[in-house]
């Protein structure tokens, strides 16, 4: 066996090498984004509730200008 034959071993070596690096990489960025993704459905239930709360606080404040009216400012 000549040392010609040893080029594609070591190149594939190489090659796997850098594969395994990028794929832990790659699962690295992946296991990131779940964590986002499951900060962002936890968001949602917070931002539902503030979305009710301001419905509320609009609601109120219709109410309360209904009982209150205020008198429109003329031009004098």
């Amino acid at each position: 066996m000549s040392l010609v034959w040893c080029v594609p071993v070591v190149a594939a070596a190489v090659a796997g090498g850098v594969l395994a690096l990028s794929a832990r990489a790659l699962e690295d960025a992946a296991r990131s984004l779940a964590h986002e993704v499951t900060r962002l459905g936890e968001l949602r239930w917070q931002f539902a509730a503030l979305r009710s709360s301001a419905r509320e606080t609009d609601r109120r404040v219709a109410a309360f200008r209904d009982r209150h009216p205020v008198e429109p400012l003329g031009d004098d």
